[in-house]
């Protein structure tokens, strides 16, 4: 049972517990890896899977084949992160990356070469699936594959550093935005349209959000060391200012391109995600503390813990308005507005209870 705890702490951490430094080695694979952050992988293409039922062409097999790809290439492309940065000389143990979760190469965890072994498997499984439903559906896939691979290999330096130049964040919007979501509506659909892409545009900018709440979080970092992260090319505070912003315009932002795609009252659910975003944006607006709250077991992250409950919050509440909306177009009334109602009040419970906390 203590593993099995000490195994879902680092999942939903990325960090091992320090008094088990010493053990699991599984868990610590899991912290490496950042396995944490995969439910903005898992939102992405659940909001296309959704689009795509919803329009009849759902299957079920192949929704799990592309799951399993960008999870994959997600996790490949933290590897590569780590790789890279570890052999270029940013990442050394004084580095902010070392300070919030085990580092793969760092602390020993796996080899250089299991690391190439892995981001070559998962490389070939993308590229097979990629050119078979670039031959069965559409060529499109082939295109947004090849985006998608152009921007891991800038995200890690390759032929130019995109966090040097201020773009990782903009770069990160299009991976979840159009290329897995999109992607996966197109090797569903065979089709795409503009309000298909309205859609997915608010958790895109999600995941904007939390990758910008990791630059503030290493801002001083990154500024020694010469990486042009948005945040440092902007200036703290108005980066900070600007994620406040970004935070509470996403919900409505996501009702209003819903209720187009919808035209049903189930569109609003993502305004329950407002309670969370007026909290992260309370953390956003606060200079970042000298040192850890009470209970606060991410430390040094901060600000893209406010990101994340956003981009968390609105995955959720986006999913289940989609449900809802399919449900009823297959003939399930009941059952939507039962489901609808359960998501309605568990997320204003989860916004309310953050607000009321006083913690932070």
């Amino acid at each position: 049972m203590r593993s099995l705890r000490i195994l879902w702490y680092s999942f939903r951490k990325c960090r091992v517990p320090e008094e088990y430094k010493d053990v699991n080695v599984i868990a610590k694979i899991v912290a490496a890896s950042r396995l944490c952050v995969v439910p903005m992988t898992f939102y992405a293409v659940t909001i296309g899977g959704l689009i795509a039922w919803i329009s009849d062409c759902f299957d079920p097999l192949l929704y799990l084949a592309i799951l399993g790809g960008f999870i994959g290439a997600h996790l490949a492309d933290n590897f590569i992160n780590d790789y890279y940065d570890y052999k270029r000389g940013f990442d050394d143990p004084s580095y902010f990356r070392t300070l919030y979760g085990p580092h793969p190469l760092l602390d020993n965890i796996v080899t250089p070469h299991a690391i190439r072994n892995f981001i070559a498997l998962v490389l070939v499984y993308d590229l097979l699936l990629a050119l078979y439903l670039s031959i069965k559906v559409t060529p499109m896939i082939a295109l947004l594959s090849i985006i998608g691979m152009l921007i891991m290999l800038l995200y890690a330096g390759f032929p130019v550093d995109a966090k040097r130049l201020g773009i990782g964040e903009l770069l990160v919007a299009i991976v979840w935005g159009p290329v897995m979501t999109g992607g996966t509506i197109y090797a569903m659909t065979g089709n795409h349209t503009v309000l298909q892409a309205l859609v997915y545009l608010p958790s895109a900018l999600s995941a904007s959000l939390v990758l910008i709440g990791k630059h503030l979080d290493k801002y001083e970092h990154d500024k020694d060391k010469g990486i042009d992260t948005l945040p440092v090319r902007l200036g703290l505070d108005p980066a900070r200012k600007l994620s406040s912003v970004l935070s509470i315009l996403l919900p409505p932002l996501a009702a209003i391109s819903l209720f187009l795609y919808e035209q049903r009252i189930f569109a609003v659910l993502p305004l329950a995600s407002t309670l969370t975003a007026l909290y992260a944006m309370r953390l956003f607006k606060k200079p970042k503390p000298a040192s850890p709250p009470d209970g606060w077991d991410i430390w040094p992250l901060w600000y893209v813990a406010a990101g994340y409950m956003v981009m968390d919050s609105l995955g959720r509440t986006m999913i289940v308005s989609l449900l809802v909306y399919g449900l009823v177009l297959h003939g399930y009334s009941i059952l939507s507005w039962i489901i609808f109602v359960m998501g309605l009040l568990s997320e204003l419970l989860i916004g309310w209870r953050l607000n009321i906390s006083k913690k932070y």
